[in-house]
């Protein structure tokens, strides 16, 4: 995990979130990954209130989640933004879920979103006010990473 998350939002987990074991389950993992993604992006000042064809889409083309730790019913957690990767289109959220009634580390997920243009039905490049805006929060651009992981390899 990075030193200090990007962005981080709390939530409680509702009885109806939860399976037959009473856990949170496994799919609500990826809705509360969202919920912080736009609760982050709204404080970057990008919503979905603009208009068809005018909005910026951003479809998830990959999702992973590593589950360490169930979350139950009544329990406080916390989601971390731990890293944004900047592509060409697409943008790679890590997340770490935190249990923070038990104090133990709830979930890693990772999802790839791509930048969507509606009119044209396919990928575009990321606006660049928002990449400097998540550049400006903590977000690496790709190239930067692989080189990181190149000059270590």
């Amino acid at each position: 995990m990075a030193s200090r998350p990007i962005f981080s939002a709390s939530y409680r987990v509702y009885w109806s979130e939860t399976d037959a074991a009473c856990w949170m389950h496994f799919s609500n993992y990826f809705r509360v990954c969202e919920r912080t993604e736009e609760e982050f992006l709204a404080r970057l000042g990008f919503t979905q209130d603009s208009h068809p064809g005018k909005r910026l889409i951003m479809p998830r083309v990959s999702a992973k989640c590593d589950y360490k730790s169930p979350l139950g019913p009544g329990d406080s957690y916390r989601v971390d933004i731990t890293g944004i990767i900047i592509g060409r289109s697409s943008l790679t959220y890590e997340y770490e879920i935190y249990n923070e009634t038990t104090n133990r580390l709830a979930a890693k997920c990772t999802i790839v979103t791509v930048a969507y243009d509606e009119n044209l039905r396919g990928s575009v490049e990321l606006p660049r006010e928002l990449k400097e805006k998540l550049l400006a929060a903590g977000a690496r651009l790709r190239d930067e990473v692989n080189d990181s992981i190149k000059a270590t390899g």
